[in-house]
C-alpha cells in the first residue's frame, strides 16, 4: 500500500496521481478527509480521475457528505456516468445516527457491483439495520435538526477558540482539529481526568493536535471550559 502524505491538510491528488504506477489497482480518496475535516472540490475530483488510468478503481469515501455546506465539493454520484470505475461509498453511521447498526451503501457501475456480489458475504447487512436506515431516509426532521446542531456547534466553538487564542482547521463535517499547546496527548491525558473525551492524533502524524467533535450545546460549552481550565495548568 502507498500513502501520500497530505498538504495543508487537504489530500494531494498530484501527488496521489503522481504515485500511482502499473502495480495500482485501487485509489481510496476521503471527501470529506478524515481527520482533517477538509474537502476535495467538484474540478480538482474530475481532473484526477482524468489524469489516471480508466481502468484504476477509485474508492471515493463520502461518510460525512451530508455535512457538507460548501456547493462546490465533489459529489460522487454526478461522476459515476463519466467514471465507470468509480465506487462511492456512505454510510448511514454519522449525520442519520445509526453507527451501531453499521450499515451502509454504495454506488457503482452494473459491472463493478457484478464483481463485488460475487465476493461479499450473503448476510453483510442484518434485517433490524435495513429496517432503520430505511425509515431514517423518512425523518427529515431529525437530519434538518441534526445540521442545525452541528451548524451552530461550529459556529460557537470556533469562536470559542479564537478567543482563547488557539488554532484549529476549518471543516465540513462535525468534527475539526485543534492545535494545542504541549502536544494533543498531554491535553488527551488531562481532559480525560476531567471526564472530557477528545481525540490525540499522535497516530495520525499531527501531535500538536486533537480532534473533537461537535456535541450538543451543554457538551460545547463544557468542552471550551475544560479546554481553558486545563490550559492554565
Amino acid at each position: 500500500m502507498t500513502s501520500v502524505p497530505l498538504s495543508d491538510f487537504r489530500l494531494d491528488l498530484a501527488g496521489m496521481s503522481k504515485a500511482v504506477s502499473p502495480d495500482t489497482k485501487i485509489v481510496f480518496v476521503n471527501n470529506p478527509n478524515n481527520p482533517t475535516g477538509t474537502v476535495v472540490s467538484g474540478p480538482d475530483l474530475i481532473g484526477f480521475l482524468r489524469d489516471i488510468p480508466k481502468d484504476i478503481i477509485v474508492v471515493l469515501d463520502e461518510a460525512y457528505i451530508e455535512f457538507v455546506s460548501d456547493a462546490t465539493v465533489a459529489q460522487g454520484l454526478e461522476l459515476l456516468a463519466e467514471h465507470p470505475y468509480l465506487v462511492v461509498l456512505r454510510t448511514f453511521s454519522k449525520l442519520y445516527g445509526l453507527a451501531g447498526l453499521r450499515v451502509g451503501y454504495g454506488f457503482a457501475s452494473k459491472e463493478v457491483v457484478d464483481f463485488i456480489n460475487r465476493v461479499r458475504q450473503p448476510f453483510n447487512a442484518n434485517s433490524l439495520a435495513q429496517i432503520g436506515a430505511t425509515a431514517s431516509l423518512e425523518d427529515q426532521a431529525f437530519l434538518s435538526k441534526s445540521l442545525k446542531v452541528v451548524k451552530e456547534g461550529l459556529d460557537y466553538l470556533y469562536r470559542s477558540l479564537e478567543g482563547i487564542g488557539l488554532e484549529y482547521v476549518p471543516s465540513q463535517t462535525n468534527f475539526f482539529l485543534v492545535k494545542v499547546p504541549g502536544g494533543g496527548k498531554k491535553i488527551y491525558n488531562m481532559m480525560l481526568k476531567e471526564g472530557v473525551i477528545v481525540r490525540s492524533m499522535d497516530s495520525y502524524g499531527l501531535p500538536d493536535y486533537i480532534r473533537i467533535t461537535v456535541g450538543l450545546p451543554d457538551e460545547n460549552k463544557r468542552f471550551i471550559r475544560t479546554l481553558e481550565k486545563v490550559l492554565e495548568c
